[in-house]
């Protein structure tokens, strides 16, 4: 899979739903919006779930994932006292779950995988099978990756064994060197 599918436009009119409740995508900021657009949303407003599909794009920040199918789970804000007539614009995302190819992309680092899950409880954020993560070119393949929002710790694991390629002196994987407005003179 590559990441030209980032490129490729809806073949609809797409729904957008900006939502509120945190950082959803590795990389991004919490005070960002959630912008998702898709071909097509279901909301069942019982369950307090939406089920977004076709070309899914999710962008938050820098921070882009794309997907078939995108089913999210909310909790209602003060849910002991509200109605059940309200709408996810007045919740608080719950969990996430997103069926591929899925394609998460944050600046120059790219994430790929069959599947994704997003618990805002345990802050974690996890792609499964035949998953690959780039960064220039160096890149690692695995099973599962899990990602730790809080820690920034990302653990990928693989029933035979996880691959690596770095390629040294590889740019993109290294800081940018230090401005010195001085030099020359």
């Amino acid at each position: 899979m590559t990441t030209c599918a980032l490129a490729q436009a809806p073949t609809q009119a797409p729904t957008q739903t900006p939502t509120q409740g945190g950082a959803l995508l590795p990389g991004s900021n919490s005070k960002e919006p959630i912008n998702i657009a898709a071909d097509k949303l279901d909301y069942f407003d019982k369950e307090q779930k939406a089920i977004y599909s076709g070309n899914v794009v999710v962008v938050q920040g820098d921070t882009r994932l794309n997907a078939s199918v995108l089913t999210i789970l909310f909790d209602r804000k003060g849910a002991a006292t509200k109605t059940s007539g309200q709408n996810a614009a007045n919740s608080q995302l719950r969990s996430m779950k997103g069926d591929g190819p899925i394609t998460i992309v944050n600046k120059d680092q790219v994430g790929v995988g069959d599947a994704l899950f997003y618990d805002k409880t345990k802050n974690k954020f996890s792609l499964s099978g035949n998953v690959s993560l780039s960064q220039g070119e160096n890149i690692t393949k695995g099973d599962e990756l899990v990602y730790d929002l809080q820690s920034g710790q990302a653990v990928v694991s693989s029933k035979g064994r996880v691959k690596s390629r770095i390629v040294p002196g590889d740019k993109s994987a290294q800081p940018a060197p230090p401005q010195n407005p001085r030099a020359g003179h």
